[in-house]
């Protein structure tokens, strides 16, 4: 009963973290995922080291926060479209860094920083456009993060009631013993009820849209879960971190989000758009 007390206070604490900047606007929010992109990083980093790796860390977490804050401020109407370029030579930083250090697996380390910054970063920075839906940076639109975020927390906690009510057959046992394929589909059928009704209140998208963001989330979702749940088997690791008490590490928080937020993002822009 403890721990259950424990995970519901923590994740209330971050779904009003998250739903309070989005009030706010886009400045807090911005401000709040550069805190867990910070956090993420550095706890990328020592599952790097639990593998036996040593990224540059200062490197790293400089790379990672520059290139992050290059599309906030752009997002924020603050640097022309032009200076997202940069990113390409910063990149780059990871790979001369590496050239004067005396590592004996320099290969490994240089691969693991760029899949953290491929696999946080772009994300994080991403999600903040997802103010602009018509990629109109003058005019922020916050249903539709108010949407994005639902639809996350349903899928997960549908998944999860249901697959422990009826769940019998595993979906990808060698990866995760404990989701299944009915968890799967009560998450999915949840979150596409979810779009509906979020069309009913949030007019920004018809419920055709939301229904088909749902689905995006929901592929893209659940394969963000099964990748870091990956990375934690084989780590031999149960949690990537315990910065949140009862559910684990920051990663183990925003493993769905990861995933979904590239793939909204490229909804919005080739389809919505």
């Amino acid at each position: 009963m403890k721990i259950l007390l424990t995970r519901a206070f923590s994740g209330t604490v971050y779904v009003i973290l998250i739903m309070g900047s989005i009030i706010w606007g886009p400045f807090a929010f911005g401000i709040l995922f550069l805190f867990f992109l910070i956090l993420s990083l550095l706890e990328f980093n020592k599952l790097a080291l639990k593998a036996g790796f040593k990224p540059e860390k200062f490197t790293f977490l400089s790379v990672g926060i520059i290139l992050y804050l290059l599309v906030l401020l752009y997002s924020w109407d603050y640097l022309a479209p032009a200076s997202l370029l940069l990113s390409l030579p910063l990149l780059f930083l990871v790979f001369i860094v590496e050239v004067f250090r005396k590592e004996a697996r320099s290969f490994g380390n240089i691969g693991l920083s760029v899949l953290g910054l491929i696999y946080i970063v772009i994300p994080l920075s991403v999600i903040n456009l997802l103010f602009y839906p018509g990629f109109d940076i003058s005019a922020p639109y916050k249903e539709i993060l108010y949407g994005f975020f639902i639809l996350i927390w349903m899928n997960d906690i549908f998944a999860y009631i249901t697959g422990t009510l009826f769940g019998k057959h595993k979906l990808f046992n060698s990866i995760s013993p404990n989701k299944t394929w009915e968890g799967s589909i009560g998450g999915a059928v949840f979150s596409v009820a979810g779009a509906y009704v979020l069309s009913l209140f949030f007019h920004e998208l018809n419920t055709l849209e939301w229904i088909g963001l749902a689905f995006i989330i929901i592929i893209f979702g659940t394969f963000g879960d099964l990748f870091e749940s990956m990375l934690k088997r084989n780590l031999d690791l149960k949690d990537s971190g315990n910065i949140m008490p009862g559910h684990g590490g920051i990663l183990d928080r925003l493993d769905s989000i990861l995933f979904a937020a590239p793939f909204v993002f490229i909804y919005f822009a080739f389809v919505i758009n």
